[in-house]
């Protein structure tokens, strides 16, 4: 006899088939959710936390850790003596240099200014030998030539020249000297121009001159007939005297030895020679007697020559040589100060 199955859901064979899956998933969802659990516990959980190690190989190992420690911290602590030894040296190395260094400048400080003092010394000597010897010419120039211009010009450039020199002791000297300037600037003009002048106005009068040599022709304005004219260039009336040259040659020597004895008096003037001077006026005067007639402008010639050889040709001098007698005393108590 043939039996069909039941499908329905009430039978009695599906009921127990449902219950155990149904048991099974939750068994599967329990053993997921407790290897999950797990696998957090053991991802998050802190490590357990076990006591130290007492054994002796556990002791033995620490020690030997602790004494190498030991001998690298003391190596350390060598080392940093030994550098600290090294950078105290090299300190006192640097602090000997700098000292040196410090007493190389004082050094080089003081052989500055000795070095300045020197220099100093130095150009303020250069300057008093400079004004020494200005004052020196210019007293040379008064009293060999009387060139009173010449030592006026000396005098102030030595003033100039002590001018820089600002210690007290120069005072005296600047003084004395700016007195002995006004002094000579107060002189009146050189006799020896005034000589030259008068010498230059007679050699310019000469063509001026009157002369009665035969053939000289007549003074300008002179009336008279042309028999008189004749006349008087073919004889001629003076009287007998020193003036007796009558020859043109003649005339003409004593004209040029007449230009040669001013040439002298020129050269006498010029070297303040007063003997040789009134030697040629005297000569001079007496050439203009033999030589010209003896009208109103040749005796006023000859006066005025007269009055030029009394005249000294040299200026009456103040006396000079103070300021340069106080320089030299001062410079010689200088240099004899230690």
């Amino acid at each position: 006899m043939d039996t069909e199955l039941d499908p329905s859901p009430d039978s009695p064979s599906s009921r127990p088939r449902a219950g155990l899956l149904s048991w099974l998933l939750a068994a599967i969802v329990v053993v997921a959710l407790g290897a999950g659990g797990w696998w957090a516990w053991q991802r998050f959980a802190p490590a357990d936390e076990s006591g130290p190690d007492l054994s002796p190989e556990a002791l033995d190992a620490r020690l030997l850790d602790a004494e190498l420690a030991l001998s690298g911290l003391r190596r350390n602590q060598q080392g940093i003596e030994q550098r600290l030894t090294d950078t105290h040296a090299r300190t006192g190395l640097l602090r000997e240099e700098v000292l040196g260094v410090s007493q190389r400048a004082a050094i080089l400080e003081d052989n500055l200014r000795e070095l300045s003092a020197q220099a100093a010394e130095g150009s303020e000597s250069l300057r008093l030998d400079e004004v020494e010897l200005l004052l020196g010419l210019a007293q040379a120039r008064l009293a060999i030539a009387g060139d009173t211009a010449g030592a006026i010009r000396a005098s102030q450039l030595a003033l100039q020249a002590l001018a820089p020199l600002t210690d007290p002791q120069y005072i005296n000297v600047r003084q004395t000297l700016g007195q002995e300037l006004a002094a000579l600037r107060a002189l009146p003009d050189d006799p020896r121009d005034q000589a030259a002048g008068e010498l230059d106005a007679l050699e310019a009068t000469l063509p001026r001159l009157s002369s009665r040599a035969p053939g000289t022709p007549p003074a300008a304005g002179d009336s008279g007939s042309r028999w008189q004219r004749l006349l008087d260039a073919i004889v001629q009336v003076r009287p007998s005297s020193s003036q007796d040259l009558i020859s043109p040659a003649d005339r003409a020597t004593g004209e040029a030895t007449l230009a040669l004895e001013l040439a002298l008096a020129r050269t006498a003037l010029e070297r303040r020679d007063d003997t040789a001077f009134r030697a040629s006026l005297q000569r001079i005067d007496q050439w203009l007697q033999r030589l010209y007639a003896d009208d109103a402008l040749l005796r006023e010639r000859r006066e005025r020559l007269a009055a030029l050889a009394k005249q000294p040709l040299a200026p009456a001098l103040p006396d000079q040589g103070a300021a340069l007698q106080q320089l030299r005393d001062l410079r010689r108590g200088r240099d004899a100060t230690p």
